[in-house]
């Protein structure tokens, strides 16, 4: 199965889930600055933190760009200080559809961060993403990864 997983990282937190999913596909995920989809694959899952209940900028604009009839499946994950997970995979779930991807699901988590943007010591959700979280991300992708297989 020709997986990507790209993300987009500020602090290290959606960096580490990304880590976590591409090691149950044996992969390498992919920084948002370092690719250009020009090639076919079976999943693409996206990561991005939580800006103001939506993806990343770079996110939805490498969502945007993406081709038509080059990937069958998709799935999102996001980082978060509180709130906005469901809401940001519902919107990288609505453009992946517009690109007649087939989103199968996301997976959202706490982790450690600050009140605002980056002001201010990382004194929420300390010590996160912890192993629970990364055991979480690992058996998401688990699912993903049975899924798509059934469907090829």
């Amino acid at each position: 199965m020709k997986t990507l997983i790209v993300y987009y990282s500020e602090t290290g937190n959606t960096e580490k889930i990304a880590i976590a999913i591409a090691e149950v596909f044996g992969t390498i995920p992919v920084k948002i600055d370092n690719i250009s989809v020009d090639q076919e694959y079976d999943l693409v899952i996206v990561g991005t933190p939580v800006h103001g209940l939506r993806p990343n900028k770079k996110i939805s604009e490498f969502l945007d760009n993406l081709p038509q009839g080059k990937i069958k499946f998709g799935a999102a994950f996001c980082t978060m200080h509180l709130l906005g997970g469901n809401k940001t995979c519902k919107a990288i779930g609505k453009k992946m559809k517009e690109k007649q991807i087939n989103y199968l699901d996301g997976l959202s988590c706490k982790c450690q961060s600050r009140l605002f943007g980056n002001f201010g010591p990382k004194i929420f959700n300390r010590g996160r993403p912890n192993e629970k979280d990364l055991e979480k991300a690992r058996v998401f992708a688990e699912i993903l990864k049975s899924e798509v297989e059934d469907q090829l």
